[in-house]
């Protein structure tokens, strides 16, 4: 073989060796064979469920973590008010940009929430309304622009539901971190 022969042989084992890898990793991304890393721990909603300022003028300033009362309350209630408020109280400093909310509807009974000093209770039915697109018995972070951004599902074993207590802690702390407002 001629030199440049063996010169052009050399580029183009050069370029090729460059070129597949490129091809191999477009092909895997196209295809959806790569699932990316996920850091989030609850069901993170996109795009957020924007709610307008007329049904967010109810509930208070800052980041809200909200629970939506259900018409027949169970454990369930107790779960998601024992997780607002350790939540709530595990934030330390951070406590103050977040408010723990209890939404109710005007036709339900009311709980008795004062062993959970913590969360505020907010009687709206129109922000009821707009939340019942979302799954019940979910924990939902509102972040202060009023767009909803994740939920969590409760559970009933007190395992699952410390479990999901900290994730939410967890999500929100990363939330905090991050935010520039509220």
């Amino acid at each position: 073989m001629s030199s440049l022969t063996r010169s052009r042989i050399a580029i183009i084992a050069v370029v090729v060796l460059f070129i597949i890898p490129v091809v191999i990793a477009k092909l895997v991304l196209d295809q959806h064979w790569y699932q990316g890393a996920v850091t989030n721990r609850g069901t993170l909603l996109v795009p957020p469920l924007a709610l307008s300022e007329e049904t967010t003028a109810a509930l208070p300033a800052g980041w809200r973590l909200l629970y939506r009362q259900p018409q027949a309350c169970s454990d369930y209630c107790e779960r998601a008010l024992f997780t607002l408020n350790q939540v709530d109280v595990a934030l330390g400093k951070d406590s103050q940009r977040v408010t723990p909310v209890l939404l109710t509807h005007s036709d339900f009974n009311h709980l008795n929430i004062s062993a959970y000093q913590s969360v505020t209770r907010i009687e709206s039915d129109t922000l009821y309304q707009v939340l019942h697109s979302l799954p019940a018995r979910t924990v939902m972070i509102i972040d202060p622009m009023g767009n909803v951004v994740m939920h969590y599902p409760l559970h009933l074993s007190e395992q699952e539901t410390l479990a999901e207590g900290k994730n939410i802690l967890a999500d929100l702390r990363r939330l905090l971190k991050l935010s520039r407002v509220g």
